[in-house]
């Protein structure tokens, strides 16, 4: 009995924590900003966070205001596509995760209207270039499913559904998902986007889409670029057209009921002045006439 419970203790201390094991190693760099009334840690200006390229980073914010008792926010960092939940006096910290994969400056601020919004404007991640003995954190990897309403469509609208989830099948949100057909361009086949959608909180994104191409067959790809600490994935779903797809455009057609109700009136009344013209220069030739031989 002892000897088993010392071989299960053995076992969970050989075992990383999973966390820990798809990371790579290193340790996350934990970064907490307090939002104050004065701006980023009481800054009104320019406040710069440093990290380095290949880093687990974890950049926390917290609610820390004093006077604005009332104020909320969602910080975004621009260039990795990340967005906090909403944060306020009720929910005090919002934590970022990301791979720093990218080197240069990339500005976070709030994206919300509040009083204090101009103090909260001028937040920067610098990520400087790691050196040759850093190692670097590794993405999670995802898996993206995309399904539509209907297999067979004849021209009518389809509803396309994208399903993102981590290696642990856990709902990705907030992560933007691109969609693209398969199209000819001049005798050149490549891919058109035909629109992009956000994952809600059970990392589901939806997008209505009404097919116009005349091909049988239409090979939809949905695409989810990379995020945070997650990896790019995609995949493809071929829709069958059952029938000629209506247009992508139309051109309203002139009316012409009104044209048919006035052009009678309007070329009775173009050849009476015809006439009328027309007798008055025979008259003035007559008048002429008769004058010249009293003379």
């Amino acid at each position: 009995m002892l000897g088993a419970a010392l071989l299960a203790v053995v076992l969970l201390l050989a075992v990383p924590p999973h966390h820990l094991a798809q990371a790579g190693g290193p340790q996350p760099v934990q970064v907490r900003v307090e939002i104050t009334d004065s701006g980023f840690n009481g800054n009104p200006g320019d406040f710069v966070v440093e990290v380095e390229q290949g880093a687990l980073v974890e950049l926390t914010f917290v609610w820390a205001h004093q006077s604005y008792v009332q104020e909320e926010h969602i910080l975004v960092l621009e260039g990795y596509g990340l967005e906090s939940d909403k944060i306020d006096s009720n929910n005090r910290e919002r934590t970022l995760k990301f791979v720093a994969d990218q080197p240069g400056t990339f500005d976070f601020k709030c994206d919300l209207e509040c009083d204090l919004h101009d103090y909260l404007q001028r937040g920067h991640l610098k990520v400087g270039r790691g050196g040759a003995g850093t190692a670097a954190a590794v993405l999670t990897p995802t898996t993206l499913t995309v399904s539509p309403s209907s297999w067979r469509t004849g021209g009518d609208p389809v509803t396309l559904m994208a399903v993102l989830k981590d290696a642990d099948g856990a709902a990705v949100p907030k992560a933007e998902v691109d969609f693209w057909v398969d199209a000819e361009f001049v005798g050149t086949q490549g891919k058109m986007r035909i629109g992009t959608a956000k994952t809600d909180a059970n990392g589901v994104a939806f997008l209505d889409y009404r097919p116009t191409l005349t091909a049988p067959e239409q090979t939809i790809t949905a695409r989810f670029e990379g995020m945070g600490i997650y990896d790019e994935s995609e995949q493809a779903v071929t829709i069958e057209e059952a029938g000629i797809p209506p247009p992508a455009f139309t051109v309203a057609p002139q009316g012409l009921d009104a044209i048919r109700q006035w052009a009678p009136l309007a070329l009775t009344a173009v050849v009476l002045g015809v006439w009328l013209i027309f007798g008055f220069v025979l008259y003035q030739i007559y008048g002429i006439v008769r004058v010249r031989p009293r003379r």
